[in-house]
């Protein structure tokens, strides 16, 4: 009886090697190799490491027993193990991995007879992010009425390729007669894809009472959690040609002093010519 109450009381006080910091990039560069730490401690008078588990998803990838003389990885199609350096306080491996995003899992399990376990997860997603912000092109210096204008929206080279999308004046345009489809280009090299997208601009369509509208371009990668880079510019739109108030009653003040002098000429002229017809008469 005391030996299984000595046992339950060393049972309940066995807790496992808490992990302390868990590092898995949230972007992985298929061209290189990504790192992932896992570091934990044991406090006093817990029992041993027992040992160290990498998980991809569901699948064990790296192994690391203190017993033993050498780690184990277990590489697939999906991640190869390139390096690795572990300890009984941290356990770091370079991985490389082959297609999409996944979630990695740093396991840490303590010595029997519970070999208690502590573990933490994150997720890597197999990306090239783009470094720049997308680009636009084509923008006139001012746009007259009754015209249009064509612009496009470049985002530079990623992996996967970015979807772009067109705001005009924070509206989203969705008509594809306006904005077409994100066009992609073939992949250089590395296998990296540029992609770009076209925006027919009719500022007839847009109220525009300070003088411009904003044209704003979205690229946006799909990934776990998606990168998104923009770029707004603004594209300035000649008024419509009209006569203002100001012109108006100028005009008509004109019109109207033109007026008032003929009508005083004329009457001048008249005078004149009935005194003329006069003269003659009074000299008789």
């Amino acid at each position: 009886m005391v030996v299984l109450l000595l046992l339950a009381m060393f049972v309940a006080r066995s807790v496992p090697h808490t992990i302390t910091l868990l590092e898995v990039p949230l972007w992985a560069d298929p061209r290189r190799e990504a790192e992932l730490r896992c570091h934990y401690a044991r406090q006093p008078h817990d029992p041993p490491l027992h040992s160290v588990k990498w998980y991809r998803d569901n699948n064990e990838i790296f192994r690391y027993t203190p017993q033993e003389l050498e780690s184990r990885a277990f590489n697939n199609s999906e991640v190869t193990i390139s390096n690795s350096s572990c300890s009984l306080s941290a356990c770091v491996v370079s991985v490389r991995p082959e297609r999409g995003g996944a979630r990695y899992t740093c396991e840490v399990s303590s010595e029997g007879p519970r070999f208690a376990v502590d573990k933490r997860s994150a997720n890597m997603t197999l990306a090239v992010l783009p470094e720049y912000d997308p680009l636009i092109t084509g923008l006139p210096t001012l746009v007259q009425a009754g015209e249009t204008a064509l612009v496009n929206c470049t985002s530079d080279y990623s992996l996967p390729a970015a979807e772009i999308d067109w705001f005009v004046d924070s509206e989203p345009q969705e008509d594809p007669l306006i904005t077409g489809v994100t066009h992609v280009s073939g992949a250089d090299g590395d296998g990296l894809r540029a992609s770009w997208r076209t925006l027919h601009v009719f500022p007839e369509d847009y109220a525009t009472p300070r003088g411009y509208l904003s044209l704003r371009c979205r690229a946006t990668l799909p990934t776990r959690p998606p990168h998104v880079r923009s770029m707004a510019v603004r594209l300035y739109v000649a008024a419509r040609p009209h006569i203002s108030s100001y012109m108006f009653s100028k005009n008509n003040a004109v019109a109207e002093g033109a007026s008032v002098r003929y009508q005083r000429e004329m009457f001048v002229w008249t005078l004149l010519l009935l005194l003329g017809r006069q003269v003659p008469l009074l000299l008789k």
